[in-house]
């Protein structure tokens, strides 16, 4: 991996991108509370971020007619605009929720094509046989972005303010669309590609209904957004109000999230092979939503700051395994429609967010919380029951018959009254 060009570069846009993501997520949480005081309104901004990923099939679709190149440069250049909005309003000080809100919900575009763009281009320019290993620390990665992130956001908020952190956005994505400009990359041809939208979209369904450990990871993927990730919206303000810290231990404490995604992360990509991936995805996600409980019944900072470091490790199975398990049992000319359906279902987060924002708004952000977590836990261990090709060690070799498929096999597939 280290030997390929093209991967080196689509990890280092992913690692630019990543690091102003999660400084975002921190920064945009507390500039809404100081902005309006109120939970629900925090979690609404992360709705209208989460809102986009909806529309992620239809990016996917996009994707597999255009030269992904060209579409992560104009996304991230746009991301850079943004950013640059942002930070012009904040310096005037004439920035109003809505702005928030509108500039949250135009970058949530941009990251809605994150799965059917960069991470697909990831499964096209590494051999199938490195892709795990080169999801993980594309996925460690991200984690590493996500102990700095957070940490400098925390610094910023309590030094320059948020308009500095967005002024570093600014620079980021620059420097991210510039790595971009630079990538040898073919599109590959679609098998839908000389189709209609609505005949490519029916036959992404049909495709990933065949395979019983797609169906069963994007589930997995539906209930994490809906019941486990929503709680990131509400750490800053627990954080801030129940733990009595200030804007530095809050950034450490969304940071040290990271440093456990990051080790668990390093682990995967060191030990984790093809019999171990849904396994790794399923127990990790259990264990991610089991922090996020017990964290909902912390007091203490410390105590609070352990058991975020341990629900990471949780995290990096969900996020290295996701995207791990859909490339490899996709076959190359689905990969743009398969990634884009991911993105659909993580698109469930604002559900999520609207359900807890509105419980904290009439509890505490820590009852929401809680409560959330107790709902994901209930119904992940239903979907552990539901799916028990996720709990088998030969999950991806039983699954591999949809690598296989060619144009033809799609065709017939897609054209059958039957549809599976």
């Amino acid at each position: 991996m280290t030997r390929n060009p093209e991967f080196r570069r689509l990890w280092a846009i992913g690692a630019l991108g990543g690091t102003m993501r999660w400084l975002d997520t921190l920064v945009l949480a507390l500039v809404a509370f100081d902005l309006t005081g109120s939970p629900f309104l925090v979690s609404l901004t992360f709705f209208f971020r989460m809102a986009p990923m909806l529309f992620g099939i239809g990016l996917g679709i996009i994707a597999d007619r255009v030269n992904r190149k060209y579409f992560l440069v104009i996304g991230l250049v746009i991301q850079a605009f943004i950013a640059a909005v942002m930070a012009s309003l904040l310096i005037a000080d004439v920035l109003v929720y809505w702005h928030l809100a509108a500039g949250t919900f135009l970058s949530g575009i941009v990251w809605a094509s994150e799965f059917p763009v960069r991470r697909t281009m990831i499964g096209e320019l590494v051999h199938p046989e490195r892709l795990g290993r080169a999801m993980s620390l594309d996925s460690a990665t991200n984690a590493f972005s996500r102990i700095i992130g957070p940490f400098a956001g925390g610094v910023f908020m309590a030094t320059i303010g948020p308009e500095g952190a967005f002024t570093l956005g600014v620079v980021l994505f620059i420097s991210a669309a510039l790595v971009a400009t630079t990538l040898r990359y073919t599109r590959t041809e679609s098998a839908g590609s000389h189709r209609g939208v609505i005949a490519d979209l029916a036959e992404g369904v049909r495709y990933i209904r065949a395979s019983r450990l797609m169906v069963g990871t994007l589930v997995v993927t539906l209930l994490m957004n809906v019941f486990a990730f929503p709680y990131m919206s509400l750490q800053p303000i627990i954080a801030r109000e129940t733990l009595g810290v200030g804007d530095v231990l809050i950034g450490l404490l969304n940071s040290v999230e990271g440093l456990g995604s990051l080790l668990g992360a390093t682990l995967i990509a060191s030990f984790a092979l093809p019999r171990h991936y849904s396994r790794i995805y399923l127990y990790g996600s259990l264990l991610f939503l089991v922090g996020v409980l017990l964290f909902s019944q912390s007091s203490w900072y410390w105590i609070s700051f352990i058991i975020v470091f341990a629900g990471g490790f949780g995290m990096s199975a969900f996020g290295t395994m996701q995207s791990t398990i859909m490339v490899s049992a996709a076959s190359p000319e689905m990969r743009g429609r398969v990634m884009g359906t991911v993105a659909v279902f993580i698109g469930a987060g604002p559900i999520g967010q609207l359900n807890i924002g509105i419980m904290a708004g009439i509890y505490d952000p820590r009852t929401a919380v809680m409560i959330t977590a107790i709902m994901g836990l209930a119904v992940m261990l239903v979907a552990t029951v539901a799916f028990p090709i996720l709990r088998r060690a030969d999950s991806m070799r039983i699954d591999s018959r949809l690598r296989a498929m060619n144009s033809a096999d799609l065709r017939r597939m897609a054209e059958s009254p039957g549809g599976d």
